[in-house]
């Protein structure tokens, strides 16, 4: 262990020095450096050691790079430091980085140091130790959901990498076919794409197939020269040159038949809404229809805390919330395909015509010009519904449903303050009519 300790200490030597020569450390402060790196040290290779001794050590070299960048801005204003770069500059977060390796491989099970990791890679902008570490941890760890939802995010939100998310996706789902919060991801992450990508395309003028072919293949031009930057690679270690996430493989037993009709990740995103399905958010449609089987074989035969109807109805609600979010996109196209697999499947559960009810006004505000318009349209719906029902307990029921939902949508506390009496009166008697009929 000593000669570990000496060895690692050893290595930072060029740094400190480096600091002393531009002045922005004093002698007994490189050697209280020393001391403290030597107590760090020896408290992590001992045979006792525990996660929060690395997390410790990591915080305590964050601070001092932090110190050393604010000394060197400092002295930088005043002419003090040439701007030439030298060894001090990069090994502090290199030696962040290399802490935080050797305590995901002393405990490869604990999240916070993950977490912790790939922070400080972030932070850092150590684009290709991101891509090691996300490796590391879906390899070791392929039940994590987090992880999955973690890796996915950052290919598309930090490195706009579509595909790389897609991929990631459809991998954990592989893996990880029971998991709820990973199917509903999974197609927010479609449709904002295709939102995104609408939107964009809008600002740009992008008509014509070969336009938006190149402005693609201009994007992908990009995201490889950014990757293609030093991003502070720890050392010569293969796993560090990486610019992709490996990912863990699936057996042929582990693979459900119907996650092999998910859409491949180089879909033709081209054209425009009307003549290409996939820009109408159909694969978001695929993923609720494969969802539905896949969870549903996760309910125990004879639960009394979830029967399949209640979580087909959870899945349906929950993917609606989510086509809410999307103005730009025709919502009533993604609306309507839930409710025709409802109507389909479950035509005598209450809860079907109460969502036919209210899809109309899923997304309606009391400001809005056709606010009086759309909300007629609801309250006839609900009128022929009701009308259809023989059964007084399910009038009942629908009655109380559809009356507590315009209660809660329109007349809280908190939007009543910002509306007329007038509008509030007349919901009020829209509801009163409601209960009498």
């Amino acid at each position: 262990m000593a000669d570990k300790v000496r060895y690692y200490l050893e290595q930072s030597v060029p740094e400190l020095e480096d600091l002393q020569d531009k002045g922005l450390f004093e002698r007994n402060e490189i050697t209280m450096i020393m001391r403290r790196r030597t107590d760090f040290e020896q408290r992590i290779q001992g045979r006792g050691s525990r996660p929060r001794d690395f997390l410790k050590y990591c915080d305590f070299e964050v601070n001092l790079e932090k110190l050393r960048k604010k000394r060197l801005i400092r002295l930088k204003s005043v002419g003090l430091i040439k701007q030439k770069r030298s060894i001090s500059d990069w090994a502090g977060p290199r030696r962040i980085l290399f802490i935080m390796q050797r305590s995901v491989r002393r405990f490869p099970g604990d999240l916070e140091l993950w977490a912790k990791y790939l922070q400080q890679a972030k932070e850092h902008g150590a684009i290709k130790v991101i891509y090691s570490v996300y490796s590391r941890l879906l390899q070791l760890q392929p039940r994590n959901i987090d992880a999955w939802l973690s890796a996915a995010r950052y290919e598309f939100e930090d490195n706009s990498n579509a595909k790389g998310a897609r991929v990631l996706f459809q991998r954990g789902l592989r893996l990880n076919p029971d998991s709820y919060e990973l199917w509903l991801n999974y197609a927010q992450f479609e449709l904002t794409y295709v939102s995104k990508l609408l939107a964009r395309r809008q600002v740009l003028g992008l008509v014509t197939e070969k336009e938006q072919t190149e402005d693609l293949q201009k994007d992908e031009r990009r995201r490889e020269a950014e990757l293609n930057k030093n991003s502070k690679v720890l050392d010569n270690d293969e796993d560090f040159n990486k610019d992709v996430i490996s990912l863990p493989t699936v057996s042929a037993d582990e693979v459900n038949d119907q996650l092999n009709h998910l859409p491949e990740a180089d879909m033709n995103m081209l054209g425009n809404a009307e003549t290409n399905p996939v820009l109408r958010g159909d694969i978001a449609l695929t993923i609720y229809d494969l969802c539905i089987p896949a969870i549903l074989k996760t309910i125990p035969k004879n639960s009394t805390i979830s029967t399949p109807e209640d979580k087909v109805f959870e899945i349906s609600q929950a993917f609606l919330s989510i086509f809410d979010q999307f103005d730009n996109l025709n919502r009533d196209y993604l609306y309507l395909h839930v409710l025709t697999y409802l109507q389909n499947n479950h035509s005598n559960d209450i809860r079907t015509p109460l969502i036919d009810i209210n899809l109309s006004t899923r997304t309606l505000k009391i400001s809005d010009e056709n606010f009086a318009e759309v909300l007629q349209l609801s309250v006839n719906k609900f009128i022929a519904y009701k009308m259809k029902l023989k059964n007084n307990k399910d009038k009942d029921e629908l009655t109380n449903k559809y009356t507590s939902y315009l209660n809660e949508k329109f007349l809280t506390p908190s939007i009543e303050s910002n509306q007329s009496k007038r509008v509030t009166t007349l919901l009020k008697a829209i509801i009163k009519k409601c209960r009498s009929i």
